[in-house]
């Protein structure tokens, strides 16, 4: 199982205290209708504040409906903004059922067509009440199979939504973090690209379930313009003696 050095922030929002505390608060899934959004108009708006409105406005836009996820609007610039659900995580992650997780997200055209579809599979197996279990064994054997494969050269996708909700909320960090853009790369050493250190907005995690490591650069403002907390106060790494990212 993959541990990587990060911030204290980071940690926070990926592997909250309860987990550390030894408690389960999410053990199974939520009924579905907990998972879905009020309104596909409401879900629709979310998904554009991923990113700017230059990206956003031309985007495809995808919705979770009963059966999976949809198209509800045509795009005409090769990306696709959605709203992630809590399954999106590691499959040991302690968050993997959380109802409240919302993460608006903008994808460019080769983090679709590379990345993208394991989390729309991984969705229909929800859908279907694969156990979490029976999850991690079909990636496994997914990758094996190269029916899923490496991110694609410049996979990009924009987190920029003020109304991001990536974890429940803990003492040292915000249930929205802080705004950013994630790069997908093959599973590679974060040191080698600068990331997880002391002072630097980059921060970096391997997953656990497959072999890519996703790249965190943090944005000053939000998708709307306005400041975020890094303008303020930069995230800054902790103990790597101690702290671990999982």
């Amino acid at each position: 199982m993959c541990r990587t050095l990060i911030s204290a922030l980071f940690l926070a929002v990926f592997s909250p205290t309860l987990a550390d505390a030894g408690t389960a608060p999410y053990p199974n899934m939520a009924p579905l209708t907990q998972y879905l959004s009020v309104s596909r108009t409401a879900e629709i708006a979310m998904a554009r504040s991923a990113a700017p409105a230059p990206i956003s406005d031309k985007a495809e836009i995808l919705i979770l409906g009963t059966h999976g996820f949809e198209t509800a609007v045509r795009g005409t610039n090769g990306f696709v903004c959605y709203v992630g659900r809590s399954w999106e995580k590691d499959f040991d992650d302690p968050e993997f059922w959380n109802p409240n997780v919302r993460t608006p997200q903008c994808w460019n055209a080769a983090a679709v067509s590379s990345v993208l579809p394991r989390y729309l599979k991984r969705t229909q197996w929800v859908l279907a009440k694969v156990p979490r279990q029976q999850m991690a064994v079909r990636t496994k054997a997914a990758w094996a199979d190269h029916e899923f494969g490496p991110p694609a050269p410049q996979s990009v996708a924009f987190m920029m939504s003020k109304d991001q909700y990536i974890s429940d909320p803990t003492l040292a960090s915000a249930a929205n973090w802080y705004p950013h853009i994630m790069f997908f790369v093959s599973a590679t050493e974060d040191a080698k690209w600068g990331a997880n250190v002391h002072g630097a907005p980059i921060f970096a995690t391997t997953s656990d379930a497959e072999p890519i490591t996703t790249f965190f650069v943090v944005a000053p403002k939000w998708s709307d313009g306005t400041l975020g907390p890094y303008a303020q106060s930069a995230p800054t790494t902790t103990n790597p003696e101690t702290d671990h990212h999982h």
